[in-house]
């Protein structure tokens, strides 16, 4: 019921949210995101919550990523009671005493899940310590969080490997494939860098994302911080501050956009298990999803192939979101073995 409630909004949180007149901390908007799913659990909103909910939704594009976050870790305590109590999952060492009523303490559950665990609609995203130079990697559909023994972390997206190097002076990941978030242990004396394809990214401490794609572009999308690009040649070099994106194609100059705040939101959205499709081809997006699942979209038609989608969408869906585009686009959605074939209506 809830995760209908947020799929239901997730359009109108993508089209243009009014600004925020106080702009939130992630704490604050964690707490808030805890409180509507404890509120939430086990009943039905009335009229006067369902339309403040909705209103909560569309104020900030980081709202329904923070409610997926609460979704999930609300999901995963409901999973361990229905085991029974010897799966019982730890509880915050602050929670309510037993006395309290179940909704505080399911709100300070989640709301201490985080630490716990996390959980995405494609997978479960695990966590563990990184010690020694293997590689780590995650197959389809999955997400991992690592931490390097230095303190970083790193976030692997669908289908993504990386191979760090940690010893010494040394702080260095090579990106094979794929995309990963790095949240870089600022360290003046050791500088961090990332390898991907023809560039080297080199950072103190920040937070940044970089994906890799097929025809060996590199897409650098910075969130905190600042961060240098030095293509391997040493011709092409940039730097790049806190909300900036850059596509660096092999032997090109290096193009850097200011991204608006709902966009770079948007641009990580795939941590909380949705995938941004906004000015996208219908081709272009099925090969997104393509990422994510072995479900296919199959597109035959050279027009069809060409129409514009837009919308924020789960990755664990590209059934629901290709008979959403076929409803919108007046295109005709086919199941077909192990996918949907979209064609003229």
């Amino acid at each position: 019921m809830a995760e209908t409630r947020l799929c239901r909004h997730l359009s109108r949180v993508t089209a243009d949210p009014p600004e925020p007149t106080h702009l939130k901390t992630a704490s604050e908007i964690d707490a808030a995101a805890a409180d509507w799913v404890a509120r939430i659990d086990g009943r039905s909103l009335d009229p006067v919550e369902e339309a403040a909910f909705a209103s909560w939704l569309e104020a900030d594009s980081r709202h329904a990523g923070a409610y997926a976050r609460a979704l999930a870790v609300n999901a995963y305590f409901d999973r361990a009671a229905a085991l029974g109590p010897d799966f019982a999952p730890v509880e915050p060492a602050n929670s309510p005493p037993a006395g309290y009523p179940i909704r505080l303490r399911r709100r300070a559950a989640i709301l201490g899940g985080g630490a716990l665990l996390a959980a995405s609609a494609v997978g479960i995203l695990g966590w563990s310590l990184a010690t020694k130079a293997d590689a780590i990697e995650t197959v389809k559909g999955d997400l991992r969080r690592v931490t390097l023994a230095e303190g970083s972390a790193i976030t692997l997206n669908t289908d993504s490997r990386v191979e760090p190097r940690i010893e010494g002076q040394l702080r260095e990941v090579k990106l094979a494939r794929g995309e990963a978030l790095f949240d870089i242990a600022p360290d003046p004396d050791r500088p961090f860098v990332v390898h991907a394809g023809a560039v080297a990214i080199r950072v103190l401490g920040t937070r940044f994302t970089v994906r890799r794609f097929d025809d060996g572009t590199v897409a650098l999308t910075v969130l905190e911080g600042l961060v240098e690009v030095v293509s391997d040649d040493g011709i092409h070099r940039e730097r790049l501050s806190g909300g900036q994106r850059s596509h660096i194609v092999p032997g090109s100059a290096i193009r850097t956009e200011r991204l608006p705040h709902e966009a770079l939101e948007r641009a990580v959205g795939w941590r909380n298990g949705l995938i941004d499709l906004n000015g996208m081809t219908l081709e272009q997006a099925a090969a997104e999803y393509a990422r994510y699942s072995s479900q296919q979209i199959e597109i035959a038609d050279p027009a069809t192939r060409a129409m514009k989608v837009t919308g924020v969408y789960s990755t664990s869906d590209p059934i629901g979101f290709a008979r959403a585009a076929a409803l919108s686009l007046g295109l005709r959605a086919e199941p077909i073995d192990n996918g949907v074939r979209l064609q003229p209506g």
